[in-house]
């Protein structure tokens, strides 16, 4: 178990690691804390090569109810910029970076440099929104809610949403569910792009983790650099790109996997790979 397992839980299991965010009284909703503790482990995850594959998802009846309303009011112990009263000291490293760890936690998904698998059930909004988007795939159940709620409560988009949403439900539907903060049914969500899998009530874990222990099963330093890639991808030009991948592709051909998957290709067997 996690030294975190207050508001994070960590187990691992085949190759994968269950990161489960741990305030199931509140759906899952952010805290600082929460924040804190999910980037951190994100950041350790990074250098644990037991861990191959990683999947995200919330205990309880929510993957995640967003910021929580008591930060976002400016009421809790730590200011909020903006909505505190003014008086308050806002540590300099906030005014530097006012989302700290909220947004970091998005940083760290992409940058764990594994992939990274949504298990979603119940609400899925705000920053839970932005947070399952930045993850490779996305397996909801039938009782999954996703909404770009932020106008709801008269803020504006945070969490990488802007950036994600156009990319996966394309430029004017991104439009009207910032605009409107419209809250999509699961069917919705899979029809819109926001879901990858739809499964039936109460399997969203079970799938994620089939589909995350078959991901854990292939070589995964090729595996992590095709992701990173496709990443990278989304702001390069094509000649960078290409440059990119022969580096890449170099670096990866120096693994044991690539000699174990090469050589089982020209000896017509099933390759074992060790994630080396």
């Amino acid at each position: 178990m996690s030294p975190t397992a207050d508001l994070i839980l960590l187990r691992i299991e085949d190759g994968v690691g269950v990161v489960t965010l741990n305030r199931p009284d509140k759906l899952n909703a952010v805290s600082w804390e929460l924040a804190e503790e999910l980037a951190r482990t994100l950041v350790e995850l990074r250098e644990n090569d037991e861990v191959r594959v990683i999947v995200l998802t919330g205990a309880g009846r929510a993957f995640c109810a967003g910021g929580d309303v008591d930060f976002l009011t400016g009421d809790s112990d730590r200011p909020m910029p903006g909505t505190s009263d003014a008086s308050r000291p806002i540590p300099r490293s906030q005014r530097k970076t006012p989302g700290g760890p909220f947004v970091d936690v998005v940083r760290q998904i992409v940058a764990v440099d594994k992939p990274v698998i949504a298990a979603i059930h119940g609400p899925a909004v705000g920053a839970g929104l932005g947070y399952a988007m930045a993850c490779d795939r996305r397996f909801g159940d039938t009782t999954t809610k996703m909404s770009a709620i932020f106008t709801n409560v008269g803020v504006s988009p945070d969490c990488g949403v802007s950036y994600f949403l156009p990319r996966l439900v394309g430029f004017s539907n991104a439009l009207m569910l910032v605009e409107t903060a419209k809250i999509l049914k699961a069917e919705e969500c899979k029809e819109i792009g926001l879901l990858d899998e739809l499964v039936p009530e109460g399997t969203d874990f079970e799938a994620a983790m089939a589909y995350a222990k078959k991901l854990a099963s292939r070589a995964s330093v090729a595996v992590d650099m095709a992701r990173r890639l496709i990443h990278m991808s989304q702001v390069c030009t094509l000649d960078e790109i290409l440059d990119y991948e022969a580096i890449a592709g170099v670096s990866v051909a120096g693994s044991l996997d690539a000699k174990e998957g090469t050589t089982a290709f020209m000896e017509k067997r099933k390759p074992v790979y060790r994630g080396v």
